[in-house]
């Protein structure tokens, strides 16, 4: 999908919390039914092609307050940092859903500490299971 322009999130939807990106209703499908469309609380990039950089986001309908166009967003001031726009000015944003190997990428890189730590420690908590798992085995593999 394709920005033309960005808005200022509400207040109570901003926060690294939250990480939401709210679209037009016409967008979102909350019934998961058609594939053309985003899904509620589905992870989403927001990638500038101008300057390469991208950031992740939930996607969310629009509960009312905030004037959102077919091809607008209302995004957070980090988001807008990030990818180094400004808010209500023609930029050219591409929005796509994000593969679960960017989702965790995403997270091992997190800017915040906490959730950057428990994704590290849980992904090498998994390793090292597998691995003990296998050491396990050993034994009944020599019979």
């Amino acid at each position: 999908m394709k920005v033309e322009t960005v808005v200022q999130l509400l207040p109570e939807d901003c926060g690294l919390q939250h990480s939401i990106v709210r679209l037009h209703n016409s967008n979102i499908d909350s019934k998961r039914l058609d594939r053309e469309r985003f899904f509620r609380r589905e992870a989403v990039v927001i990638c500038n092609p101008q300057n390469g950089s991208r950031v992740l986001r939930y996607a969310m309908g629009t509960p009312g307050g905030i004037s959102i166009t077919k091809r607008a967003v209302a995004l957070d001031y980090d988001a807008v940092d990030v990818l180094g726009i400004r808010f209500k000015t023609d930029v050219d944003l591409e929005i796509r859903r994000a593969s679960t190997f960017e989702v965790y990428q995403w997270f091992w890189n997190h800017p915040d500490l906490g959730i950057r730590l428990s994704t590290r420690l849980g992904v090498m908590g998994g390793i090292l299971g597998v691995m003990g798992f296998l050491v396990g085995l050993t034994p009944f593999l020599h019979l």
